[in-house]
């Protein structure tokens, strides 16, 4: 009898108190998968959002290196503006994956660790990960274009040219076409 007491208690704090998981941020692996097309990246994300993104990043040590030096996963925090696909909290994380120290900005190593984004306006194009609260941009660069006197970036040989020079309301229409 007391052990069926027990269990019963300890069911009912299971359900009356959750326990919440806390992600271990440094060994989350950001997913580096390409996409072929623009079509495929926008059906594969979950969010697409127009956001603001802060300067401000947390890092985390990975306890991973490579020759050029340690690999540390960033959080940043960014604010939606628009939600094109999918339902968006107005403050979402971002994580990404970088090399410290920071290596120039010509190095191929960025192609593969972006490291935190500057700050500034973006068209982000963001995968869920696994287990957490957290977003990274889906192919790493394939999924930032940022925004620079209302026009969209495309990336020089990662980004989609046909996002490129398009303003806000070009972007969410040519989205909206393909998402359908």
């Amino acid at each position: 009898m007391f052990y069926r007491l027990l269990l019963c208690l300890s069911l009912l704090c299971a359900f009356t108190f959750p326990v919440h998981a806390q992600t271990d941020i440094g060994r989350v692996q950001v997913d580096p998968s390409r996409y072929s097309s623009l079509a495929d990246l926008v059906k594969k994300c979950d969010l697409i959002v127009i956001a603001w993104v802060d300067s401000a990043h947390q890092a985390y040590p990975t306890g991973r290196t490579i020759p050029q030096g340690k690999i540390v996963n960033y959080t940043q925090s960014l604010q939606v503006k628009t939600a094109i696909k999918g339902t968006a909290a107005r403050l979402l994380t971002v994580i990404s994956t970088g090399v410290e120290p920071l290596p120039d900005a010509s190095s191929p190593l960025n192609l593969t660790y972006p490291g935190p984004l500057a700050e500034g306006n973006y068209l982000l194009f963001l995968r869920k990960v696994s287990g957490s609260q957290l977003y990274s941009t889906a192919g790493l660069w394939q999924g930032v274009y940022p925004i620079y006197q209302g026009k969209t970036i495309a990336l020089s040989n990662v980004g989609f040219t046909e996002l490129n020079q398009l303003s806000q309301e070009e972007a969410i229409r040519k989205i909206t076409a393909i998402s359908r």
